[in-house]
């Protein structure tokens, strides 16, 4: 059995969200879960060494050569945690499916942000590591700053799309509406936000 999604898969899931994930779940809920970790990993890492302005500190291979290692990890632990939450939650409004479908629904909803991945190589290949500075590279100009414009711009509406394939998936397997689905996975992102916080403030407690 492939390890690897085909192209027409990862297409279907971004057209077709509710009519994919039944024949997931009713198949193997836990296909291709290893593979879309690690791709959405990748893109995740990148995300976090912009966001911490990693290109202000350190070298583009460097940057690279981290995300790829620990894309795997960081990939399988984001998705897991938040499946977890997810699930819990959505058993308060009754929902069906278990763990793994719920993380299946989740992941599955996620997988078009690989797309993301292609962005960046762009970015990447004209900017280099000021490709992950945190504020937009001041010397861009021309061709460049309108490229860098429009792929900034496309990896937004990737995730905005694949937020609202996972309202449907998750409807889908739980048996709720994708309005329930909303509520659910807001109030799964506060509750993860709240953790956050919390652990934040006793890190700062210890370190003082």
């Amino acid at each position: 059995m492939s390890i690897f999604p085909s192209f027409k898969e990862l297409l279907q899931i971004v057209v077709k969200p509710r009519e994919v994930i039944r024949k997931v779940v009713n198949a193997d809920a836990q296909k291709y879960f290893l593979f879309i970790a690690f791709i959405l990993g990748i893109v995740g890492m990148f995300d976090s060494s912009a966001m911490s302005d990693l290109g202000e500190k350190y070298d583009l291979w460097t940057i690279i050569g981290i995300s790829i290692l620990f894309a795997l990890p960081y990939g399988y632990a984001v998705l897991s945690i938040f499946s977890v939450v997810v699930y819990w939650i959505s058993r308060l409004f009754k929902g069906k499916a278990n763990y793994y479908q719920t993380r299946a629904a989740i992941s599955w909803a996620f997988a078009p942000r690989a797309i993301n991945l292609i962005f960046w190589i762009i970015n990447i290949a004209m900017l280099q590591g000021a490709a992950f500075y945190l504020q937009d590279p001041v010397t861009m100009a021309g061709p460049v700053f309108y490229t860098y414009q429009v792929t900034t711009f496309l990896m937004a509406l990737v995730v905005v799309w694949t937020w609202v394939s996972s309202l449907q998936t998750l409807s889908e397997v739980n048996g709720y509406s994708a309005w329930v689905s909303l509520v659910v996975v807001v109030l799964s992102t506060f509750v993860l936000m709240g953790a956050w916080i919390l652990l934040a403030m006793f890190a700062n407690i210890f370190s003082a």
